[in-house]
């Protein structure tokens, strides 16, 4: 394995076929990961999780940037890919990945997602408030308070995704590293913190660049019950046209790739 994807479930069996799962997985997130849905499957191949590429340029890394840093070490393992996974907006690049897998190696994989959702400046606001308040017991409840506020004030003035996400890291990176050094905790933890959400941020703009509608036609969504996340914000018709088919279930967002209804389900697509 390289530097593009790291291996959740090592296969062994007679089918050397690829499962790629696109997610953003930090340590520490509250929701589950695809190391979690891959213990569940109990399948004979190998599922690939993916990693993000290091920093790029002070402009930051486009959608592009993350395709050809994931796509190159597919291409050179020579293994056929069988399947494309993609969980909140790590659908997004699945689908456009999947696409690039099926144009070199002549059959396109499934295309499973997971909550699928293309950010937008609400997600933005949202993630980035999720985080605070997370790190409130490090932080310190007032800091994260203040913090928050700051947040609300930037959503309600830019609406666009790539200024919001810029105005949101700068007071993230401000009030994070003043909210450490007053908790008296060390630089380098600091640095990890800010860098992890910077990451994130960069991650969700990048996923908002491609055109979702056209991919996810071919997709299998596997929703959540979480009212705010994946399809569910959306009118049935909208969330009918989106994808060829949705399977829903009674689990909240965070739970939704540790759900043993929901591997068994994936296992019986995969099989």
């Amino acid at each position: 394995m390289g530097a593009a994807w790291r291996q959740v479930a090592p296969g062994g069996g007679a089918d050397d076929s690829l499962i790629l799962a696109v997610d953003f997985a930090a340590s520490g997130r509250p929701e589950a990961t695809f190391s979690d849905l891959a213990a569940g499957l109990g399948s004979s191949r190998s599922v690939w999780e993916s990693v993000q590429p290091p920093p790029g340029s002070p402009g930051g890394l486009h959608a592009e940037d993350y395709l050809l840093h994931w796509a190159g070490e597919i291409q050179a393992s020579g293994r056929p890919v069988s399947a494309v996974l993609g969980f909140c907006a790590g659908s997004t690049f699945a689908a456009e990945l999947a696409v690039r897998v099926g144009h070199w190696q002549g059959t396109a994989p499934q295309l499973l997602v997971f909550d699928p959702e293309s950010p937008t400046a609400l997600t933005l606001y949202y993630q980035f408030r999720k985080v605070v308040e997370t790190l409130s017991g490090i932080l310190g409840e007032e800091a994260a308070a203040k913090i928050v506020s700051a947040g609300v004030d930037a959503h309600e003035r830019l609406d666009q995704v790539t200024l919001l996400a810029q105005e949101l890291v700068r007071i993230f990176t401000e009030a994070g590293n003043e909210a450490c050094m007053a908790a008296g905790l060390d630089e380098e933890f600091a640095e990890e913190l800010v860098g992890t959400y910077r990451s994130f941020v960069t991650y969700l703009v990048a996923a908002a660049e491609i055109d979702f509608r056209s991919r996810w036609s071919s997709a299998v969504a596997f929703s959540s019950a979480t009212v705010t996340s994946g399809l569910n914000p959306l009118a049935p018709a909208e969330r009918s046209a989106l994808v060829r088919r949705e399977v829903r279930f009674p689990v909240d967002h965070a739970g939704l790739l540790r759900d043993p209804d929901v591997a068994y389900a994936v296992s019986q697509l995969l099989s």
